[in-house]
């Protein structure tokens, strides 16, 4: 099967195809209500994805649901949540095949698991700019797609990070910002709504997406780029073609009818950046910042670590390889700065 007919999967003879019903169900159950800083509410629904192979080895996929069920929070009526409880996981599988595996190793977390369908997604490691890997970019944006078309905000993440705060008050403080996403290390604005992103990479490991139309317009013209360069026999990725897609139409329509902006690199920042993430100190807005070197102990310093709100690790090898990272850097948060969650600012929410 060639990138261009697994395309199919995913975009029907004129549009993308509709969300499953399971896919509805869970991501209607998991919704999170939350008030941003004006006074909105907002519902969300969390989303990932995640391979056959994500559940078998070192425990990457439990790593990531942990670290979502160490950010707790108190519901008005007094109940105990968590993070974890409202992710919806779509799993990448054969025709036909389910997604009890996720749901046997995500049901202890509250974590709901649905299954997303392509011939290609067998359960062994998709290689970098394999057929499969070109798939898994369909299958990220369709899944994106679908929880927008159900009207609520995405926050879409890769499963091969932790956190360390709470991040949504992070988003909630940004409520005019369309759509908002990860990008290498540099001094930036990201509290003022922009028509584009910055001329410097995005990781997309990390997306804040509103529920409105005009989002759901850029993420369906997002998808049908990728299928069309697919079936013109020059497949893409999501990553590579994000920035692209989206400022093609928030600069023709201006920020005050799509906004755009890049997340702060010292906040959310992963492993490409350096294995202390990113550091902007003393250096001008617009510029690359850097990442500190690890200290003769082995640890990064302690101020970096402050501002750290995830870490992501697209770029540390293996899932067995990223696991081991991923446990380094909570055991060194946990042992220099405190517990996880206990920087968080405080969040409002509905119920």
């Amino acid at each position: 099967m060639t990138v261009a007919q697994m395309s199919d999967w995913f975009w029907g003879p004129n549009a993308a195809r509709l969300p499953a019903k399971d896919f509805v169900d869970a991501v209607q159950a998991a919704q999170l209500r939350v008030y941003d800083v004006q006074g909105h509410e907002r519902k969300i629904s969390i989303l990932s994805i995640a391979s056959e192979f994500s559940f078998m080895g070192d425990g990457m996929w439990q790593l990531f649901l942990q670290s979502m069920q160490n950010i707790t929070f108190a519901h008005r009526d007094g109940r105990q949540d968590h993070l974890a409880a409202h992710l919806v996981a779509t799993v990448m599988t054969l025709p036909n095949g389910t997604a009890d595996s996720c749901t046997r190793v995500s049901q202890p977390y509250g974590t709901r698991c649905v299954p997303i369908t392509c011939p290609m997604f067998t359960h062994e490691n998709y290689g970098y700019k394999s057929p499969p890997f070109y798939a898994l970019s369909f299958a990220k944006t369709l899944t994106i797609l679908d929880a927008l078309t159900l009207g609520s905000d995405v926050f879409f993440l890769d499963a091969d990070q932790v956190f360390f705060r709470n991040p949504l008050p992070y988003f909630m403080a940004r409520p005019d910002i369309d759509i908002m996403a990860s990008g290498d290390c540099q001094k930036r604005d990201d509290v003022v709504p922009q028509d584009r992103f910055p001329q410097i990479g995005s990781n997309i490991g990390v997306l804040y997406l509103r529920a409105r139309p005009i989002v759901t317009r850029a993420i369906s013209n997002w998808l049908a780029w990728l299928v069309n360069l697919a079936r013109a026999n020059r497949p893409s990725l999501d990553q590579s073609t994000f920035n692209e897609a989206i400022n093609w139409m928030a600069i023709d329509l201006g920020a005050k009818t799509l906004s755009v902006a890049m997340l702060l690199g010292e906040a959310f920042s992963y492993w490409c950046m350096g294995q202390c993430g990113c550091d902007t100190t003393g250096v001008p807005l617009g510029a690359r910042g850097r990442s500190s070197p690890r200290g003769p102990d082995g640890a990064c310093p302690v101020a970096m670590m402050r501002e750290w709100i995830s870490f992501h690790v697209p770029c540390d090898g293996d899932m067995n390889q990223k696991a081991r990272t991923m446990r380094e850097l909570l055991a060194m948060y946990q042992r220099l700065v405190g517990p996880v969650h206990s920087l968080s600012a405080p969040m409002a929410t509905v119920t």
